[in-house]
């Protein structure tokens, strides 16, 4: 639609997964190392995790484009949620042996006899599989015994995990500690930085035979990284519908202002009259929530796939602050706000925010950080200190809410407008992009979410409930009828979405309410 009159040869930012525009950022590149490695050195099992939308899937297809066929023979599972004899028939079925409807005895034979001439041809079997979160233990159980088939010097197939950050958590289950032992390669896909944002706009336009000069203004790609968290998949629905506003304008600069009402548009939050939009931006806006509704992603990484978990506050529904505010430095003094509420060590003065790592400074301090979006109204209820993005016109940088007043206003770092403290409308005026709330799963509980799910993490989680003051949950270990009704109670009594998930929000709660953890809380 827009690619003539921005001089492209084709749409730049679709969210089909090509390798043609693969762009390998830090984290990307070793990455990719690790996967060479493991599967050159033949050592069973590889592990690959990271948030949706960071690009797995993008650098597998990637990879095993390159893959010299005449030294690998490539497998690749799309859909795991397969009982463990379905998934020994896909498996076969994709290295090509016949299917004659056998039984895993038989299937298992037939795979392990074309293991063995594969592997005096000097081949090497690779089978990857995709979306690995969604294994059962059943099958999990059913992979690692395929790991047995080896020689005496090398494993006959290589099994590549591919999952979202839950697969870590899933494989970590004390029930799964034979199969979790296996694995030999661990490597995790990040979000981009600032820098490397902008980078991967420019090496798309220019692989999509444009021009990265002058197509996005700087302050327009800022936003960009605001707003997207440095997640390539949003980063392209942004950039997509940026580009298409822009085009309906007439203008061949997209500026900080196409942004905002591309991600208004997106993310729904716009409040103008859907009749004075133009025919292509409506067109434009029911693909993009097709693409949406699709995969699945309505919130940001980490949030549970639930729309109404935690609502977009309307761009006016509080009074404003103006674009009077000064540059901050922010990232240093916003997080040393945080670690030092955490107890936790100090950033260096002289730290830089440019290519600012937040996941990597976090983690080195054994806190979490959940990205989540909202009102302030929303985000307080998890009643944890939290880090808020600041547009330039806001002065650029983050905020730290770290407590309440004894007047009731939200104590913040550093001083914003010459002020150490905000009311909760000025804060839900500044627009809840996307906030930081760093965290810590003290009992390594993780995620639990399916009926009947067993293992040790499901005992602890009993224990923390009794502490609540559910004292009618057995420590059994078993995630039972019992434990499921007592986390819908709580989350009602503690305004979440009651779906007897227990995620991240769900979690920092419990352990608040159990009392036995030091963690900072608004109140």
């Amino acid at each position: 639609m827009y690619e003539t009159f921005f001089s492209f040869a084709e749409k730049p930012f679709t969210l089909t997964p090509n390798p043609r525009f693969l762009f390998l950022s830090h984290t990307h590149n070793e990455v990719y190392a690790h996967l060479l490695y493991g599967i050159d050195n033949r050592v069973g099992f590889i592990e690959v995790t990271g948030e949706v939308g960071t690009g797995k899937t993008t650098i597998l297809r990637t990879l095993l484009s390159r893959l010299d066929d005449s030294k690998y023979r490539v497998a690749f599972i799309f859909n795991p949620k397969l009982r463990a004899t379905e998934l020994l028939q896909v498996i076969n079925r994709e290295f090509g042996l016949v299917d004659s409807g056998a039984g895993a005895p038989e299937l298992i034979a037939a795979l392990n006899d074309f293991l063995l001439e594969e592997n005096r041809a000097g081949r090497t079997p690779v089978l990857v599989i995709d979306e690995a979160q969604n294994l059962s233990g059943e099958v999990l159980e059913q992979i690692r015994l395929l790991s047995n088939l080896e020689t005496e010097t090398d494993k006959l197939i290589q099994i590549v995990l591919v999952g979202q950050p839950e697969l870590r958590q899933h494989l970590n289950d004390h029930s799964l500690r034979q199969f979790n032992q296996r694995i030999a390669v661990r490597c995790r896909l990040l979000p981009l930085n600032r820098e490397e944002t902008s980078a991967y706009i420019s090496n798309r336009l220019k692989v999509a035979g444009g021009s990265d000069h002058g197509v996005f203004s700087p302050g327009s790609v800022a936003r960009i990284f605001q707003c997207s968290g440095g997640i390539p998949r949003r980063i392209n629905l942004i950039c997509d519908r940026a580009l298409l506003i822009a085009y309906t304008e007439e203008q061949h600069r997209v500026t900080a202002a196409h942004v905002k009402q591309s991600v208004q548009e997106i993310d729904g939050t716009t409040n103008s009259s859907i009749m004075s939009l133009s025919p292509w931006t409506l067109a434009a806006s029911a693909a993009a929530l097709i693409v949406l509704l699709a995969s699945g992603v309505y919130l940001l990484p980490g949030v549970i796939n639930n729309p109404s978990a935690v609502s977009a506050a309307p761009p006016d529904a509080s009074p404003k602050i103006t674009s009077q505010a000064p540059q901050v430095s922010g990232v240093v003094a916003s997080c040393n706000a945080i670690f030092e509420l955490w107890g936790s060590s100090l950033l260096s003065a002289g730290t830089l925010a440019a290519g600012f790592d937040f996941d990597y400074e976090f983690a080195a301090r054994d806190l979490d950080l959940l990205r989540l979006r909202g009102s302030f109204a929303d985000l307080q209820r998890l009643n944890m200190p939290l880090l808020i993005p600041l547009s330039e016109e806001q002065g650029g940088g983050y905020l730290a809410v770290t407590g309440k007043t004894p007047a009731g206003d939200w104590r913040v770092a550093p001083a914003y407008l010459g002020r150490d403290h905000l009311n909760a409308d000025e804060l839900s005026a500044l627009g809840m992009r996307i906030a930081l709330v760093p965290w810590k799963d003290f009992a390594s509980i993780g995620y639990v979410s399916i009926p009947g799910t067993t293992g040790e993490k499901v005992r602890r989680l009993q224990f923390l409930l009794g502490l609540t003051g559910c004292l009618e949950v057995p420590t059994t270990g078993r995630y039972d009828a019992t434990t499921i009704e007592c986390i819908k109670r709580f989350q009602r009594d503690h305004g979440l979405v009651i779906d007897g998930l227990v995620g991240p929000r769900t979690l920092m709660l419990i352990y608040q309410a159990a009392g036995n953890y030091d963690t900072p809380h608004f109140s």
